[in-house]
């Protein structure tokens, strides 16, 4: 019995049981109901916009049409430059325009934006929904449902990536297939650690007991990735969350290009793991090429290198896991087969946000500059 024997066999036992926990995932992952019965709720739709005129005009029209009506809106004008502020003053009379104060010291943009509209806000639950982001008409009222229903503070969602380019198409879907292929999500529902805790930014709904106690924005103004953070100082805070699919509720533009990919990946990777150097070095030397060995030994096949049938059988497995979690984001089926690709390039984003963050540097984004590390790390449990 040889190592590549035992090693082969290894990998395809672990490659089944990550194609069992995809599958496990979507029962813990739910897909909310849309048809449901009207909420008497009172919610704050909070949009933090800088520089948004190509898209701020779609997400608006789609809050508007919301089929739960006991709602305000309110944008915050984060000092743009471009149309942003004209776009809308002119739709719906009813949307509240607010102008942003400049940014104190110790805080990020996005935070300081988010704070801000908390502070004007008079629903019972707060969303924070990026202005790139496009809402079904029964999106708010499925989250309410879910809050009420499943008696949680916060709800996250996994979202449908609006692909404005063939490297979006290929690269962002890879958001949602890591959360479903590489982690338990039930551990977000039941654990209490607050490092085990998620949330995608263009679409929150928090509480505005959960928002205020937890310390919101403000608890950690200076973090890079503001979404993750929110949700591990609401659970530290000992409010409950949920993650829901949300690919039939919300679309988002996420990031377009190459560059702004790469960009928008090695701001937040490293952060996201919670600056865990161990953890980020494990998925970046082990994890992501060990995902993307089957399909490198296929690739050497076609150059006369021989492919054990066992090889076949690994690309089978992540192919399907692949196929299923891209069917379930409703993302383009073709850019499966760039899956590999996309494994090695998540792999050596977090690696360079690791060194980003390490060695101190700064990174440009919505021009300002920013050191994607917080000079000092706070307890999330000290305060609570």
């Amino acid at each position: 019995m040889t190592w590549e024997f035992i090693f082969g066999r290894f990998l395809t036992l672990l490659l089944v049981c990550q194609l069992g926990l995809i599958l496990w995932n979507l029962r813990v992952v739910i897909r909310p109901k849309t048809k449901l019965p009207q909420s008497n709720t009172k919610v704050s739709l909070l949009i933090p916009a800088r520089n948004e005129e190509g898209s701020i005009g779609s997400c608006l029209r789609s809050l508007i049409n919301q089929d739960h009506k006991n709602l305000e809106i309110i944008v915050l004008d984060d000092h743009s430059t471009d149309r942003t502020r004209a776009i809308v003053e002119s739709q719906n009379p009813k949307i509240k325009l607010i102008s942003g104060k400049p940014i104190p010291a110790g805080w990020t943009g996005k935070n300081w934006a988010c704070h801000q509209l908390s502070k004007q806000a008079t629903g019972d639950v707060l969303f924070f929904i990026d202005a790139d982001a496009v809402l079904e008409p029964a999106a708010i009222t499925s989250v309410l449902h879910v809050m009420e229903a499943e008696n949680v503070d916060m709800v996250a969602s996994l979202l449908r990536n609006q692909g404005t380019s063939f490297s979006s198409s290929i690269l962002l879907p890879i958001v949602n297939h890591a959360i479903l292929a590489l982690f338990p999500a039930s551990l977000i529902h039941r654990s209490s650690n607050p490092d085990i805790a998620l949330a995608f930014g263009p679409f929150i709904g928090v509480s505005t007991t959960a928002y205020v106690e937890s310390g919101g924005h403000a608890s950690h103004p200076d973090h890079i990735v503001d979404d993750v953070q929110l949700a591990r100082s609401v659970k530290a805070a000992g409010y409950q969350q949920r993650l829901i699919n949300g690919t039939d509720l919300a679309t988002t533009t996420w990031y377009s290009g190459f560059r702004d990919i790469w960009r928008g990946f090695s701001k937040n990777a490293y952060g996201a793991l919670s600056y865990r150097t161990s953890l980020s070095l494990l998925v970046t030397f082990l994890v992501a090429p060990l995902l993307a060995l089957p399909f490198l030994r296929l690739l050497a096949g076609f150059f006369g290198a021989p492919v054990p049938m066992e090889v076949l059988w690994q690309v089978v497995l992540l192919i399907l896991g692949r196929f299923i979690t891209s069917s379930v984001g409703r993302d383009p089926l073709w850019g499966v087969i760039f899956h590999p690709f996309a494994m090695l390039f998540w792999g050596a984003t977090l690696f360079w946000s690791m060194i980003i963050a390490m060695t101190g540097q700064s990174i440009e984004w919505k021009s300002r500059n920013y050191t994607t590390k917080p000079k000092r790390t706070k307890d999330l449990t000290e305060d609570n």
